[in-house]
């Protein structure tokens, strides 16, 4: 993955999604040349961990958009620089896409994307959610798919980070990713820096109490 799928990937990891990434399209019927799906994530309906899995801790945009409670598959493509529109969410490949995720019949695929294809958001018997989700440099604007920009995913990890500084600073080497342990390396240097830096209203008060301890001089 290059760092722009990493920061999708874990922008959606710690939003509860469990995910598959670099998901080769291979050549098949409808499908002439082999391709890829940037990330795939599938988020159940009841999610929850401890640490950062409960629903304070989710990004509350996405949480409403996409309707978390409800089984959800997601769709992502990542780019970091200029790219054409017109090769987003191809047909072919969100056929296959589809599929692979496994959350409607094989029968009813055809259909499914149908409809995909003319919206970000599909809902299916108000049980399931399908969605593309575009993850890019710049802010974007589409009714075909949702988008977010590559700060808002950086942003969302530090924020998580901050929110738990401590468990993640403390087991920053179990996650696999280098760039989330830098994340986090970054966040807890941002801590220490603020918690170390001179208050000026703390340093007027102690020199306030030093000089009330301070003998006054008899004068001669």
């Amino acid at each position: 993955m290059n760092y722009g799928e990493e920061l999708a990937y874990w922008y959606l990891r710690l939003n509860g999604f469990f995910l598959l990434s670099n998901f080769v399209v291979h050549r098949s019927d409808g499908v002439r040349y082999t391709s890829d799906i940037d990330v795939f994530a599938i988020r159940p309906p009841y999610v929850f961990e401890p640490v950062g899995g409960q629903p304070d801790d989710w990004d509350k945009n996405l949480a409403s958009e996409l309707k978390f409670g409800r089984l959800i598959g997601v769709i992502c493509e990542v780019k970091t620089g200029v790219f054409d529109k017109t090769k987003l969410f191809q047909q072919k490949h969100l056929q296959y896409a589809v599929g692979r995720l496994g959350l409607v019949d094989p029968a009813q695929v055809p259909s499914v994307v149908a409809a995909l294809n003319e919206t970000p958001l599909l809902d299916i018997n108000n049980t399931i959610t399908l969605c593309k989700l575009l993850i890019c440099s710049q802010e974007e604007k589409s009714k075909a798919y949702i988008t977010r920009t590559l700060a808002t995913a950086e942003d969302f990890l530090a924020e998580r980070v901050r929110r738990f500084p401590q468990e993640k600073y403390a087991d920053r080497m179990f996650f696999s990713s280098q760039l989330f342990q830098f994340v986090i390396a970054q966040v807890h240097r941002e801590i220490e820096r603020r918690e170390n830096r001179p208050n000026p209203l703390r340093m007027k008060e102690a020199e306030t109490a030093l000089a009330r301890r301070r003998p006054l001089r008899r004068r001669r």
